[in-house]
């Protein structure tokens, strides 16, 4: 008996299933009858009239710790202490169950199968929080490591930082070394020691020439050169203002190119010689003074072949009795007429002209030097113009004798025929006025004129 008591025994009864032994088919009916002739209902009933559930208090608690507050996830204490805690929370009546030495007694089924069913219902919020927990682990986790990795680029990049700083501090030092040294030893030849300083100074005044160069031919300013670059700064200089002219040049039209070459011989023949220089300045040159509607045809007849350049109105002057005329100055290719109406009185060829003489006053007289001893011409010709400058100009230029113009001062002696001069002399005064004197001479009188 002692060796019985000391085991625990099964009740265990075997069911068949069918007839046929084939796995997977239940009969209903032949499990049915055997049930009822084996007595499993009446000892289900006695089991159910007493306490029929028993458990370990582990396992009890271990399996529905979940349904508690207090006992879920762990419990640290005794655990009949857990288990009587977890069934208050169920809310267990005393009736319903016992508590032994080592197990959970529980006398109804429906006690048991609500806490199954409460169970089952915790199972989701169970899961809720695992997943809850797991993600929330998972993202910290993440997160760390985020951060870990952020803390490590940030280290490095801030060691590159600075030795990127220290780098370029040297490098700052350095120069400043360099600048200190090459300016104590800026005056000696180039060596070791300046080099670096008069590279530099080079350097700076290359760029700041580049940044202020002229930007057009009149603007004369030029940066001021370093002694060392005073030369190469003047061949700069020359070089910059060649190329502007070049390209100021090509932009010229034919027309205004030629007005150009025109203003520039009047400003070689008269600029601070005569008072009425400036006064041209401004204006420009006209091709000619008088329309073809001016000329008389008879004349163009004559001319034929010779184009005519320039035609301008002048007043001559006798050569004795100065009695003035009024005639037409035509300029061509080879020669200038006299013209009166439809009559040629002169004909002065380019060639046998001698010279070309002017006063500095402000008056449009001029003299036309030719030679008499051919009996062709009867002596200098003596002429009044109101364009003075633009028509000496143009005969400079045609006659080619821009070297040959004279300005006289006081008076200008001129030939009347073989042997015998002239004298013309000019005063300054209020008004323009022009008259024989007593003494013969032809006396003219000039404003003169100040602005410049």
């Amino acid at each position: 008996m002692e060796i019985l008591m000391s085991k625990e025994p099964s009740y265990v009864r075997c069911v068949k299933p069918n007839d046929a032994k084939q796995s997977g088919r239940f009969d209903e009916v032949l499990i049915r009858h055997q049930v009822k002739y084996l007595g499993l209902m009446e000892n289900l009933r006695v089991r159910r009239a007493g306490f029929a559930y028993r458990r370990r208090y582990e396992a009890f608690l271990q399996r529905y710790k979940p349904l508690c507050p207090d006992t879920w996830p762990n419990w640290h204490g005794k655990l009949s202490d857990g288990v009587s805690t977890l069934v208050k929370h169920l809310g267990y009546k005393p009736e319903e169950y016992k508590l032994g030495r080592s197990k959970i007694f529980i006398r109804f089924p429906k006690t048991l199968f609500a806490t199954e069913d409460a169970l089952e219902t915790q199972k989701h919020t169970i899961a809720t929080t695992l997943q809850k927990s797991w993600r929330g682990y998972s993202q910290r986790s993440k997160y760390r490591t985020m951060r870990h990795a952020a803390i490590v680029i940030q280290s490095w990049w801030r060691g590159v930082l600075a030795r990127r700083k220290a780098k370029q501090r040297r490098e700052a030092a350095n120069t400043i070394r360099k600048f200190i040294k090459g300016f104590i030893y800026r005056h000696q030849p180039r060596c070791p020691e300046n080099e670096f300083f008069l590279d530099y100074v080079r350097y700076s005044f290359l760029m700041k020439l580049h940044r202020n160069l002229p930007k057009t031919v009149l603007d004369k300013s030029w940066p001021t050169s370093p002694p060392a670059l005073a030369e190469a700064s003047e061949h700069l200089r020359s070089l910059c203002m060649r190329n502007m002219v070049w390209s100021y040049c090509k932009k010229i039209q034919p027309e205004w190119k030629s007005q150009m070459e025109q203003k520039v011989v009047a400003s070689e023949m008269f600029k601070d010689k005569k008072d009425n220089y400036p006064q041209s300045v401004p204006k420009l040159f006209v091709s000619t003074r008088l329309n073809s509607e001016d000329i008389n045809p008879k004349v163009l007849q004559v001319l034929g072949n010779d184009r005519v350049k320039y035609c301008v109105a002048v007043t001559k002057y006798d050569r004795k009795g100065y009695r003035a005329r009024p005639r037409q100055l035509l300029l061509a290719a080879t020669f200038a007429v006299i013209v009166e109406e439809a009559k040629l009185k002169q004909r002065i060829e380019y060639s046998t002209l001698k010279g070309i003489s002017v006063s500095s006053l402000s008056d449009g007289l001029f003299v036309l030097h030719v030679p008499c001893e051919d009996n062709k011409q009867k002596g200098d010709v003596v002429l009044q113009c109101d364009h003075v400058i633009e028509a000496l100009t143009k005969l400079a230029i045609c006659a080619d004798k821009m070297n040959n113009i004279n300005i006289n001062q006081g008076s200008i002696k001129f030939t009347v025929g073989q042997g015998k001069e002239g004298v013309i002399d000019f005063t300054a005064g209020s008004e323009l006025l022009v008259a024989k004197a007593k003494n013969g001479h032809l006396a003219v009188t000039a404003p003169r004129l100040n602005s410049r």
